[in-house]
């Protein structure tokens, strides 16, 4: 209950007559009152169950004027009415007390100031004064304000269609009703006298009598455990009062007949769960909870600090599935820290990729006293930032716990889809924009319920149910399909991709290219990023204008789709957006998978009758290098496999093997790799300056310097951009050479040259780094070469330029490197962007994150080259602006240099055998640590030290073998022959 402290009695006027302060007094005391009898009215309706009205729709005097209310010796006289105060209720019981006249007529002009004090809001808690003082909203009176669970009474009570029963009140066999307690309203249905059911429950339900499931309901697809006689049974909500029984059980509503075999078969990829495998681990979805086991960093494989039987032991990889904890949002539970309680979030859709852990949560739309919708929301773990995600506790996080997206969780909490509305920019996550007038941005919003999610790195794409595609992350290659070549964007609030107005039903990724693919209502086939060719689609593109695709029968693979087409023929895409097709896979295939090894396109698919066929290279023993087994492998490799193929099961008249689902992997291993943090040194880096801007002439080398920032916070009153990264420590060069205030600086490259030995010669390598734009930059071009091989070349400008414009100018702003910004703080007029509203200083310092890649030479070597040109003639940018500034004003960095050395010849095949309860999966090939080691039970103890390592590795050991010697490749786990992987008994898609 509200309590109401008045202050009524404490404020002072002057008035020029006795007459008006007496008034004025009258008025306080009629407020008063009016808060007492909304307090007792709220109290009545909470501890009857029933509006205080008598027929004629007046209030019940004699109801309240009890101790327990308003006390019997309640003053009801209205010095203003010189009356009895008058309560009515309308039609819809909402009451109203006639606090200055009870009609029209009565209104009094020279009162006006006395209006004006009774319909201020300030000196009221429990009642709502009228909107204005004209005579027809005065005349209404004053609104008793009912607090939620007296409003929800009067809704039932209104409603008409189910009484309200007390605990002590005896409920009407047979019928559904609502009983009061603790105040709460519990929807019931009336079995005896003595005993009621609760209709709305929480998962997981236990019964002893399966007469009663009928009447109860839960979030769609949650499981009830019914004794039915002295067995007990397991169910699943289906909705719409229908359960259904998983095994033997006896059914209680409307049940679905029979599935045949063959429905069974062609339902596996569309019903299928998500299963994830990357090179250094995976994730898989089952029973709706997500389990993840390998590299651990980010905590996105779900292990926090260290291990539980040895502190010491940090658990860079994870060795066996762990199931991932989701936020808590019952503040009782999460008190306790109960992440595996029965009430936790389940998941229906599944991705990953080296940063994050990504699920969506199941859509619920169902009516209950009104059409309530929520769910389909966005949760990750790993690097994720409180801006943008509840349940991060600092501003940038590792997390291993699942954590709801801000922006698709807007607007459910009431459960209900409303119309869009206006909200300020921040409130749907991510941080204040303001306009020139220094007021916060508005955004027209509505509620997202999404449905799918798939992930390349660095970038998640999500899939809304009114067919609308959403991208999150870095637009390295286009990836984020919003139309802009920039490949520095960071797009940290969801962004809708460039559709062009269509509408698309399922979302697909390519595993070791940043590619996405979609296809939409009229089943045409769309995609967008990079392609093996170099080519990059930067929107959704269709494939074919004249080909449409069956939306179950595209599949995934490490660099193409395989699609299967309306005329059940399969087609592959290539090149660039070229569509090729595959007439080894005959038409009937459930499932197939491709792979092109150089030049050789290699398959595997299961046929209509679940046999495994395909290229030899993936149905023959192989050993680590690809070479043929000996006999006695190659005996038991055929020996395993024919098994499993055989045509054994008998269904309806017709023979089947075991096969429902297969795939080809590439292991895309790194193998080794560098790191350079500067922290402790830059003895290993040069800094060569040539006379010449094609860096011909060599006139000096020397060791690099070390910047660091020129601030130790962001200076806000001086600059919009209050959020900046700390650069520590980074090397710098200086952009050209002038004779400009008598300075001679030269055109100056960073370079080092990284040896990993001839064992990795011509190796593939990814080269990643930051680079920091520092002041007045003018399109110079920063350019990267590999092995003296111009790999990448960008041109950047600072920020409010004068001239020119610049897709690259997205970078992530640094604390201050060079000239400090308050120097040449401006205001920009570019409205094309709102950031460019405010004064800022064009002198912002940048970071921008590039990923390359490249080859080793013959020796193991990787010579890398940083370095700066002058654009020229006949370029973009090419102007006077040439002067030359020291090392301290117009500069460049670098910072956090990888290369990591990557293995990515090798691949393997996992496939799914069975149906629904008796799906199985099995491996062989290379799968290193995309597979958990302990579901294999191919680990030797004999050579794990301690029995933690057994379930975590740190980083140093990471290549250290743990499998016995025949399934060993460099501390990588090679299945030689198809091995059955414990644990992960159900029906998968491979994504």
């Amino acid at each position: 209950m509200k309590i109401l402290t008045l202050i009524l009695f404490f404020i002072s006027f002057s008035f020029s007559s006795s007459q008006n302060v007496s008034l004025m007094n009258d008025i306080k005391s009629v407020i008063q009152k009016e808060e007492y009898i909304s307090l007792a009215i709220n109290k009545y309706i909470l501890q009857n169950a029933k509006i205080p009205k008598k027929d004629d729709n007046t209030l019940d005097w004699d109801e309240l004027m009890t101790s327990d209310y308003l006390g019997t010796n309640f003053n009801r006289y209205n010095p203003m009415t010189k009356q009895n105060i008058s309560v009515v209720f309308d039609s819809n019981n909402s009451a109203f007390i006639k606090g200055v006249f009870e009609a029209e007529n009565q209104h009094k002009a020279e009162y006006n100031y006395l209006y004006n004090f009774y319909i201020n809001k300030i000196f009221r808690v429990n009642t709502i004064p009228p909107k204005n003082n004209t005579k027809a909203e005065l005349v209404k009176g004053s609104l008793v304000l009912y607090n939620s669970i007296q409003n929800e009474i009067v809704k039932v009570i209104n409603r008409n269609t189910n009484k309200i029963f007390l605990p002590t009140q005896a409920c009407e066999i047979g019928n559904y009703y609502y009983e009061l307690k603790n105040e709460k309203l519990i929807y019931k249905y009336c079995k005896t006298a003595t005993s009621s059911i609760e209709v709305y429950q929480e998962s997981p339900v236990y019964l002893d009598n399966l007469d009663d499931l009928k009447y109860i309901k839960i979030e769609i697809g949650e499981k009830a455990y019914v004794k039915d006689g002295i067995s007990w049974y397991e169910y699943y909500y289906e909705g719409n009062g229908s359960w259904i029984p998983l095994g033997t059980g006896r059914t209680t509503g409307q049940v679905n007949d029979e599935i045949s075999i063959e429905d069974r078969i062609l339902s596996y990829i569309p019903d299928a769960k998500d299963l994830v495998l990357r090179r250094d681990g995976g994730c898989m979805l089952a029973n709706g909870d997500i389990f993840c086991w390998g590299n651990n960093s980010y905590k996105k494989a779900g292990i926090e600090n260290y291990g539980q039987l040895d502190k010491t032991i940090k658990p860079d990889y994870v060795n066996t599935p762990v199931m991932l904890k989701v936020q808590i949002e019952d503040t009782e539970q999460n008190n306790k820290k109960w992440y595996n309680n029965p009430y936790r979030v389940k998941f229906e859709k599944m991705a990953m990729n080296s940063t994050n852990v990504c699920g969506i949560s199941p859509i619920f739309n169902y009516f209950d006293n009104g059409q309530k919708k929520f769910g389909g929301d966005l949760y990750c773990n790993g690097q994720i930032t409180q801006l943008y995600f509840e349940n991060v506790s600092t501003a940038v996080s590792e997390t291993s716990i699942l954590g709801k997206n801000k922006f698709f969780g807007w607007g459910k909490s009431d459960k209900t889809d409303d119309a869009p509305k206006l909200i300020k920019i921040s409130e749907d996550g991510g941080p204040v924009e303001k306009d020139s007038s220094k007021q916060e941005l508005m955004i027209l919003r509505d509620e997202i319920y999404l449905t799918d999610i798939v992930m390349v790195e660095d970038t998640i794409a999500v899939l809304s149910d009114n067919g609308k595609i959403y991208t999150i992350g870095r637009n390295y290659n286009g990836a984020l399909g919003i139309g802009n070549s920039d490949k520095f964007i960071v797009q940290s609030t969801p962004q809708e991709v460039k559709s062009n107005g269509v509408s698309f039903k399922k979302i697909f990724a390519l595993r070791d290219i940043a590619t996405f693919g979609a296809i939409d209502s009229n089943n045409y086939f769309y995609i967008w990023g990079e392609r093996p060719n170099g080519t990059v689609y930067y929107e959704p593109t269709i494939v074919s204008h004249s080909l449409k695709f069956n939306p179950d029968g595209i599949f995934t693979n490490s660099k193409d789709f395989l699609l299967k087409g309306v005329d059940n023929k399969f087609y592959r895409t290539k090149n660039s957006i070229d569509l090729v097709s595959v007439p080894e896979i005959p038409s009937t295939a459930i499932s197939a998978s491709i792979y092109d090894s150089g030049s050789t396109q290699l398959y595997v698919y299961a046929t209509e009758n679940m046999v495994l066929e395909g290229s030899s290279k993936y149905l023959s023993c192989k050993e680590k290098n690809d070479s043929a087994c000996n006999s006695t492998d190659t005996t038991i490799f055929k020996t395993a496999l024919d098994e499993l193929n055989a045509i054994t099961n008998r269904f309806n008249g017709k023979d089947y093997a075991n096969f429902a689902n297969v795939s080809i992997y590439q292991l895309d291993t790194v193998k080794t790799e560098q790191y350079d943090d500067f922290e402790n040194g830059v003895s290993t880096w040069q800094l060569k300056t040539y006379s010449d801007t094609q860096f011909k002439n060599l006139t000096k080398t020397e060791t690099p310097s070390i910047l660091t920032a020129t601030e130790s916070s962001a200076d806000t009153a001086n600059s919009r951009v209050t959020e900046r990264v700390d650069p520590t420590k980074i090397i710098a060069g200086q952009v050209r050479s002038s004779k400009y205030y008598g300075i001679q600086l030269g055109y100056q490259a960073l370079e080092k040259t990284f040896n990993f030995g001839s064992q990795y010669a011509n190796n593939e390598v990814e080269l990643e780094f930051d680079f920091y734009e520092i002041d007045t930059w003018d399109m110079e071009r920063f350019q990267v070469l590999l092995n003296d091989q111009l790999i990448s070349e960008d041109a950047f400008i600072h920020d409010c330029h004068e001239q020119f414009t610049e897709t690259n100018d997205t970078g992530i702003y640094t604390l201050s490197l060079g000239k400090h910004y308050k120097d040449d703080k401006r205001v920009c007029n570019d409205q094309n962007s709102s950031l460019y509203n405010l004064a800022y200083s064009r002198f912002d310092d940048e970071k921008y994150i590039y990923k390359l890649k490249g080859k080793l030479d013959s020796n193991g070597n990787l010579k890398v080259v940083f370095r700066v040109r002058n654009a020229v003639s006949g370029e973009y940018g090419w102007t006077t602006w040439s002067y030359g500034q020291t090392i301290d004003d117009e500069s460049w960095a670098i910072d956090n240099v990888r290369v990591k050395v990557k293995e990515t010849s090798k691949t393997f095949v996992c496939a799914m055998t069975g149906i629904g309860s008796s799906s199985q999966m099995y491996c062989w090939g290379n799968v290193g640590r995309s597979i958990p080691i302990l579901s294999t039970s191919l680990y030797d103890v004999g050579k794990i030290s301690t029995i933690n390592k057994l379930f975590i590795s740190t980083e140093s050991d990471k290549t250290s073998q743990m499998a016995f010697d025949n399934f060993n490749d460099s501390g990588n786990l090679f299945l030689k022959y198809p091995t059955y992987i414990g644990g992960f008994d159900y029906p998968f898609y491979f994504k």
